[in-house]
This record gives C-alpha cells, structure tokens and sequence, in this order.
C-alpha cells in the first residue's frame, strides 16, 4: 500500500550505491594486479581451458547435426508434397540429391511398409506386402567415392536385393540395377534400426546411435566394414500416415580429427592434448593410426593401448564420471613422472554421452614469469568483463523497474484497467505505480457510467466532448420485461435487485462485448443500445439483429441455470430499428450524456411496445429488413401506425438466421397470405387460411381483427393500415 513503512531506496540512491560498487570493484582490480599469483593464473587456463572445450565440443555437435538437418529436409519436402516417396525413382532421386553435396555422410536410407498398428507391446505391426529399403551410401570416406543404390524389395513373394553400381562422376541413372545374391536376404524391417525408432514410444523422435559398424557393410569382413555414427527417426506423408524409418550415417573421420585441434593456434609446441571418451573412459576418437576397434557393450571403441600416457591416465581420473547433462563441466588434476597435469571435460551435447577431454602439464601456464605476466592480462580482461557484467544488471535492473511503469501506462493508453498489484524496491517507481493503479480504479469505476468505447474515441481524437451532435445513420435498440412490474410486487426487494443484475449483465454482456454495440442507458428494467455510434460499423442492422437473438439464447442459458433456481423467467421484448437520428452529446455543459435524439428513436420504442399487441417478442422495421432480410428470417407482421405518428409502417418480426428454423416456414407463408386477404377485405379467406394456427400470437390477433371486420366492416376509406390508440 502507499502508506507502507517499507523502507525502499529511491533510483538515485541505486545509482550511488552502484557507483561505489564499481569504485571497490576498480580498487579490488588493481590489487589484484599488483598480488596477482598462481591461482590467478590458474582460473585463467580453466577458462582457457572452457573455452576452447566449448567451442570443440560445439564442433562436434555442428558435425552430428547434420543428420538432423538431412532428416527435417527429408520430412519437409513429404509434408509439402515436393516428391512421392512411393515412386521409387522419385525417392531414389531425392535420396541421391541428399547425399551428394555433404561428403561427410555416409549413407541414408528410407527402410518402409505399410502400417496396420501396433501389437500388445506397442511394436509396430506392418501390411506383408509393400515392404522394403532403399539405401544411397559411400563405398568409402573419400570424397570423390562413388555413391552407390542399394534397393531391396519384394517380388513375387521373395525378398529381392538391387544394386546400382555407379562410377566417380556419380551421375544418377547412368548405370541400371544389377541383381545381387538373395538367399541371406533377411526383411530390412525387422532390423531393431527399424523397430525402434517405429515403436509406439519413440513414433517421431529423433534416436542415436552411437559408434558402429555401417549396416551397409554387415556382409563384409570388419577390415573393410566403415564406422559411422546415425540417426533414426519415422516419417510420415502430409496426413500424419506412417512412411517408414528415415536412417542417415556420417563417417567417422571429423570425429577423429578433434585430436588435431589446437588449444593456441598458430602455436606448433601447444601441449594440449585433445580427445572424445564415453563415461566409461572408453575412447571414442582415434590417436594413433595403430589405434584398433573393439566392441564395448554392443559399441566400437578405440583400443586406448598406444595412446599417450597422459591421455590413459585421464581416462581413469575421478573427474570423468562426474559429468553430467545437469553439469557438463568438470576439472581435475593428476601427477605423472613429477609433473602435474590439468584435465578438463565437457559433455558433448546431442551426443550418446560423449566426453570432451583436455589434458595440459600445469607448468605450460605457471612456468616463465613472462607468461605469468601475459596471463595476467587474461584475469584482468576477465575482471573488466565482470563489472561489465555487473553494470549490465545493474542497467537491466533499472530498465525493469521503468518497464513496470510503462507497461501499466500501456494499459492505460489502450484501456485495459485490470488490478495490478504494485510491487518495486523501489520507492519512487512504486509510489508511481500505486497512483497508476488508483487512476486505474477511477477509470474501471468510470466505465460503470460511461460507454468505454466512446471514452476511447475521445481519447484517440484528444478531443474534449462538447455539447451538440451530428445526424448519422444507427441502429437502435429497445428491450423491456413483461409484466415487470407484477413480478416485482412477488419478490423481495434484495432478490429482485440481484436477479435484474443479472439479467442486464447478461444482456450487456451480448450487445457491448460480444456485438460491438453501446448501452446507451437502462430505463429501469429496460435497455437502450446503439449500433454503429460512437464507432462506425459496416452491416450494423445485421450486427444488431445477431445481438438480439444472441440475447435470447443468453437468456434462456440463464435461466435454466442454477444459478437462477426458482426465479421466475423474465419474458424480453424488443424492438429494433434502423434510421438517421442525432447522435452526439447532450444535458447540461457540466453534465454531458452521450445518446441519440430523434423521430427513430420513438420508432424503436414503439415496436417494443407493439409486441404487446401481437403477442411476439422481437418486432423490427422495414428498414432493418431491407438491411438484413439476407442473412435473417423475418415475417411480415402488419401495417400500423403507432400512437403519436400519422405515417404508416410496415413491421417485421424476426425469427432467427436463415437457414434455420425451417418449422416456420409453412406458418409464416400462410400468415403473410392471410395477411393479404385481410388486406383486400377478404376478411373470411384471412380466418380461414388462421384457423389452424391460431396458437401462434400473430395469427391469433389477425383471425381476431379479421372476424371483427367481417361483422363490422372498415369504410371505404380504409386501406389495411392499423392504428394504434395506446404505446
């Protein structure tokens, strides 16, 4: 609250106290610099050190995205219907058109069939025809390699394997299929590089593998057989139908190649030692070209063997098992031969749990004084970063704060006046802020009063209301309760105060949110609302039209509520016309309300009133008939002329939208038949065209007038028009 004792420092206050920060933090600088010792020089290898570990592992990361990028184009261009992969020269075509340009990728693969659902373990379950694989590999990590098609498939019943067999230049179809050997042919998809990655639990995830033989080479002898690292993941057509298991390969050469990266560049006696293991301590990357493969729980590894020796003591460094996703990296040390080594790992993110691994003797960073004193420069530099850092909280922290403010006067500036709490460290922002927020109050208690749209009208134009008003074109609105009066006298005061409440909230709710029309007032239990005033709206008699029937439906919504229990239902009339009236600001020069003035208005309020006579609840004009008759229902109800008018009008009833109420139809069109017997005096014809509808209100009130006439008939004078001797 405003008046809260809460101590909070003011903007200025910040700013001295953080300038003070940044003097200590100056002063802590340059006694560092002048005690600056091993440790210092220490922190700034490890930085080095993580540094440079992030950026190698990042490589890697780039390298095996590949894969990834590879499989989003492949799905994309199916979703997109870019090719069909059920046409074999088309899949081949886009598979060849994959491959080619990245020489690091050693194969890809599309292994298909037919879905017909999973079985009690979630495995998928497929078609016995229709399946298949279509394989484009390397036949080596060269990159002019020639690619080769591996297509098998079903014919007749037997499992068929195709080979395309291509030259250097790699052009597609320069060389047909060659059948190879079938009697090994085992279905591709019950590879478990197919059942995983379709099994209901990893449907359209991406899955990793981690080093291994190419399944390309799975009738070679391992000699030849080539590693590479892939990626599986299911693809489905534009309509979500399962295709297949899309399976890419990259060899894996640049993996190895992270052991020639350099710590210092340019710098030929770098000592570092660069390497990839799995948390195991099993490597993953090759050192030494005498480096052989063997599998570790179903995996190749690297025979550590003829690595250097400090790399096999950092295989078995307590640090390596402490790395995790949550805690990627981890430092450690270790003495060798009277020497003291420093270790850092990373995580490899996206990997199978691959490790980064950096090893350095301690004294390359704390040997010479001079490269003491050149890293010096590398913690001061670090120094500096952190009071840029700082200040840059700092600056956040304020922008904040003056955030806060500008977003409740955004809200403000577009009306929204929802409550926001203040809340700052702040005193001066939240002394603003609480002001905001009873100006707030004051605008959500205005807008009780005060239509909001024509106060954001006002706003927008930076125009004051003054009195006076234009002629322009609304629709206006009239609704009133039956026999309000009567209920009124049946139930307690408190009871009928809360059920009026909400039955205009209701009905507010419908003509201003919902409708985009204004309440211009409520006249005890009755409403006034206008349409296309103080905004302007094209096809408003049809807006207005929705709105009524909307209100109907809302109704009856509430009263079938709990809510409402045992209430009586309120029955609504309304009466709704459309015409060029004085709209604007009118009362006294202190005391403005903004309404419309005008014959038109008198119109809407006497056909509220007329559906009394007819026993109907909504009665239009002509002209919201002309203006709506193609979106809406309506009969033709009569030829009257209200009390107080000489002129004669025509009215309508509304009955719904069209297309609906298709019930009506038969009524309406015997009624507006009648209607014209009686018209032409045909008074006899109009009773007996009514007399079996005389349940409906209308029907009912003409038979009444028509048997009326047919004992006393109207003079000559008369015309069919009916005049109305009370409101």
């Amino acid at each position: 609250m405003l008046g809260s004792k809460k101590i909070r420092i003011t903007l200025a206050q910040l700013f001295s106290f953080s300038l003070i920060g940044l003097i200590a933090l100056l002063g802590l600088l340059f006694y560092m610099l002048l005690r600056t010792s091993q440790d210092s020089v220490m922190q700034a290898s490890d930085n080095l050190r993580a540094a440079a570990s992030r950026e190698f592992a990042e490589k890697v990361t780039s390298y095996l995205n590949q894969l990834l990028d590879v499989e989003d184009s492949f799905q994309a261009k199916i979703h997109h219907e870019v090719f069909n992969p059920k046409d074999t020269t088309a899949l081949e075509t886009f598979l060849f058109a994959s491959i080619l340009p990245n020489n690091n990728l050693s194969e890809i693969s599309l292994t298909y069939g037919e879905k017909i659902g999973y079985d009690a373990d979630d495995n998928i379950l497929l078609a016995p025809n229709g399946r298949g694989e279509m394989s484009l590999f390397r036949t080596s990590s060269q990159d002019s390699a020639p690619i080769n098609t591996l297509y098998i498939h079903q014919k007749n019943g037997q499992w068929v394997s195709q080979m395309r067999k291509r030259s250097a230049q790699n052009d597609l179809f320069a060389t047909p299929f060659t059948q190879e050997q079938t009697q090994s042919l085992v279905d591709p998809t019950t590879s478990l590089t197919f059942i995983t990655p379709a099994d209901k639990q990893f449907t359209g995830e991406t899955l990793w593998s981690d080093l291994h033989w190419s399944q390309i080479d799975k009738d070679l002898p391992e000699s030849q057989r080539r590693v590479e690292v892939s990626v599986q993941r299911t693809v489905t057509d534009s309509k979500g139908n399962f295709l297949g298991v899309l399976r890419v390969g990259l060899f894996e050469k640049q993996i190895d190649m992270i052991s020639q990266f350099k710590l210092i560049p340019n710098d030929p006696h770098d000592p570092h030692l660069v390497f990839i293991t799995d948390s195991s301590g099993e490597l993953i990357t090759r050192l030494n070209v005498k480096d052989t493969l063997r599998i570790v729980e179903d995996n190749l590894r690297y025979s550590s063997a003829n690595a250097p020796q400090q790399v096999q003591l950092s295989l078995k460094n307590p640090a390596l098992y402490l790395v995790t996703e949550a805690d990627p990296l981890q430092s450690g040390q270790f003495d060798y031969q009277g020497k003291t080594y420093l270790i850092t790992y990373r995580n490899i993110e996206g990997s199978q749990g691959w490790i980064l691994g950096i090893v350095v003797p301690q004294s390359y960073y704390v040997g010479p004084l001079e490269a003491i004193r050149n890293r010096l420069l590398i913690i001061t530099a670090f120094i500096i970063c952190c009071l840029s850092i700082g200040g840059f909280f700092v600056q956040r922290s304020l922008k904040k704060e003056q955030k806060k403010i500008i977003d409740q006067t955004l809200m403000m500036h577009n009306f929204d006046f929802k409550p926001s709490p203040p809340y700052s460290i702040f005193h001066d922002v939240y002394t603003i802020l609480s002001s905001l927020e009873l100006a707030k109050t004051a605008m959500r208690a205005m807008s009780k009063y005060v239509p909001i749209e024509l106060v954001k009208q006002l706003y927008r134009s930076q125009k004051e209301p003054t009195l006076g008003g234009d002629i322009q074109e609304i629709s206006i609105l009239f609704t009133d309760i039956r026999n309000f009066t009567s209920l009124a006298e049946t139930l307690p005061v408190n009871e009928l105060a809360f059920a009026l409440g909400d039955y205009l909230k209701v009905m507010t709710q419908v003509i201003q949110n919902n409708r985009q029309g204004i309440i211009d007032k409520y006249i005890g239990d009755g409403i006034m609302a206008l349409w296309n005033a103080p905004v302007s709206l094209t096809n408003h008699a049809q807006i207005a039209c929705q709105a009524v029937l909307d209100c109907t439906l809302a109704l009856q919504a509430l009263f079938s509520s709990p809510k409402w229990h045992k209430l009586p239902r309120f029955e609504t009339r309304f009466g709704l016309h459309k015409d060029r009236v004085m709209v604007g600001h009118f009362g006294a020069p202190d005391r403005l309300n903004f309404t419309a003035l005008g014959n038109g208005v008198n119109i809407a309020s006497r056909l509220e009133s007329l559906n009394k006579q007819y026993g109907t609840t909504i009665l239009v004009s002509e002209s919201i008939y002309k203006a709506a008759q193609e979106a809406f229902l309506f009969r033709l109800l009569d030829f009257v002329v209200v009390k107080g008018k000489t002129e004669g009008m025509w009215v309508y009833e509304l009955i719904g939208k069209k297309g609906e109420k298709s019930e009506m139809t038969t009524l309406i069109s015997t009624y507006e038949r009648a209607l014209q017997a009686y018209r032409n005096r045909h008074f006899a014809e109009a009773m007996d065209l009514l007399k079996d509808q005389l349940h409906d209100g209308p029907s009912h009130t003409l038979h009444a007038r028509s048997a009326h006439f047919l004992q006393n008939p109207p003079p000559e004078s008369w015309n069919g028009v009916y005049i109305l001797t009370e409101k």
